[in-house]
């Protein structure tokens, strides 16, 4: 269980997706009328995509970047144009970048889907024998916002979605580059309300877990994240559990939480005996994702928050859901802190935020959840134990500032509630000061120790009253 919480707290390859659009001008720069879009299934690694369009136009831009995966555009293939019928000429002007001679009123083109680097999987649609996961945001052109799919499958073939079809395999899709589709020969799913929420897991295959127990899992940390935020999600949430597209891959899991649905991809040949209880402490993360950032809508690069935030976040809510103990949540840090100096900190945390997908380093996830760390410690120490970080998200969403302004200054604000916090905020956040644990954690009661091969941390011994209140306050028990 630690191996897997030291590795879900401090690899980004397993964390959110951020869409990175590639350049383009399109003739259509609103839409409110969906139109119509049908995916057919043409091979075991390709599909054919048909769109009819509510108004012509002739410029025609896929995206060709998404959460580091590269070169999307190159595997559109195939491009054709018609209006009324006839035929009109096209232009490829770069990989995923199409000119049409004259405004058109459809086009057909195949993307080939073959599963890819083993990076990508939880990204990028990805098709095989006898399933896969398709992904809008992959597969249309970025002007294609509101949609009509219509989904041609195999006989024998089912569809897994967070959207109920208006007919079979049919439905309505208001944002296009956020909704997911599972679809497959062997998925089955199980259902239930969750604090007034509909969550539905739906798997493909067979698995020596059962769906209703996944289902009870992740409801438990749906209901903590209720509490947390006291915050209902408006769309409920779809988990869908797929395998690998690839035996070769030395990860065990990879994820992705998109709009109302989380990815998870479990590698069949991993040597795990009970899935249950790691398949609780992956929930603690992805599923946190439905509420941050996608349930904020707020804008610009914050990936500070919404992903090393909400490594510490999970971090704290797999101690209170008894998934880890006290011990197991310092080593964890500790972990997170010895890859956090093993690189050269030279970035604020709003500059990492903005070069995420360009930079090699961890920065936005690892210094992210050591001042997360800080600051929820800094308040619980200011409130005697009475307020922590968990405030700032109910506050976050209870002021209702959902989609209002940039992201960076929302959630500084947010975050400055007294003078020492603002000094967190301006030094960590703002600044590229380098946090030193050794010097900061003792006055709340956790020596470090930082040794040549991994860091310790330890509760002091003896605490005194206030530390010893604080860190019951935070989950521990002695």
């Amino acid at each position: 269980m630690l191996d897997l919480l030291q590795r879900l707290f401090t690899n980004k390859a397993f964390l959110l997706v951020t869409l990175v659009s590639a350049f383009c001008v399109n003739t259509v720069t609103a839409q409110t009328t969906p139109v119509k879009v049908r995916i057919s299934i043409l091979s075991s690694t390709a599909v054919g995509i048909q769109i009819n369009l509510n108004e012509p136009a002739d410029s025609w831009s896929f995206r060709n970047a998404v959460a580091g995966a590269l070169g999307l555009g190159e595997r559109v293939e195939q491009f054709q144009a018609k209006n009324r019928e006839r035929e009109v000429g096209v232009r490829k002007l770069a990989a995923g970048e199409f000119r049409c001679d004259s405004p058109t009123e459809s086009v057909s083109y195949v993307v080939q889907i073959a599963p890819g680097r083993p990076g990508d999987f939880a990204h990028v649609s990805w098709l095989m024998d006898e399933t896969g996961v398709l992904m809008l945001g992959d597969l249309l052109p970025e002007s294609v916002i509101r949609a009509h799919v219509e989904l041609d499958l195999p006989e024998g073939w089912t569809v897994g979605s967070s959207l109920r079809a208006d007919a079979r395999n049919s439905f309505v899709v208001d944002q296009a580059e956020r909704q997911v589709f599972l679809i497959g020969k062997d998925l089955h799913e199980a259902s239930r309300t969750i604090q007034g929420m509909d969550v539905q897991i739906v798997a493909s295959g067979r698995w020596k877990f059962n769906d209703k127990n996944v289902l009870t899992s992740a409801g438990k940390v749906l209901e903590y994240y209720v509490r947390l935020t006291g915050f209902k999600l408006a769309n409920g949430s779809t988990i869908f559990i797929a395998p690998m597209p690839s035996s070769d891959s030395s990860a065990e899991w990879k994820a992705e939480t998109r709009g109302a649905t989380v990815t998870l991809l479990l590698n069949r040949n991993a040597r795990i005996e009970n899935w249950l209880p790691q398949l609780g402490v992956i929930f603690t993360h992805e599923l946190l994702h439905l509420w941050v950032p996608n349930s904020l809508g707020l804008a610009g690069d914050y990936d500070w928050f919404f992903e090393g935030f909400t490594v510490y976040v999970a971090l704290e809510a797999a101690l209170r859901l008894k998934l880890i103990g006290f011990a197991e949540f310092l080593r964890t840090i500790g972990r997170v802190y010895d890859s956090y100096l093993s690189y050269e900190d030279n970035q604020s945390l709003l500059e990492a935020s903005e070069s995420r997908w360009t930079s090699t380093s961890s920065v936005v996830y690892d210094k992210g959840m050591l001042v997360a760390l800080l600051y929820d410690l800094t308040l619980r120490q200011e409130s005697r134990g009475q307020k922590s970080l968990a405030d700032r998200y109910r506050f976050l969403f209870g002021a209702n500032q959902s989609g209002l302004g940039n992201g960076n200054d929302v959630i500084i604000q947010t975050l400055n509630v007294s003078p020492v916090t603002e000094i967190i905020t301006k030094s960590y956040i703002e600044s590229k000061k380098r946090i030193e644990l050794e010097r900061l954690l003792p006055t709340f009661g956790i020596d470090v120790q930082v040794g040549t091969a991994d860091t310790h941390l330890n509760v002091r011994k003896p605490l005194t009253d206030e530390q010893r209140e604080l860190l019951r306050s935070l989950g521990y028990k002695k």
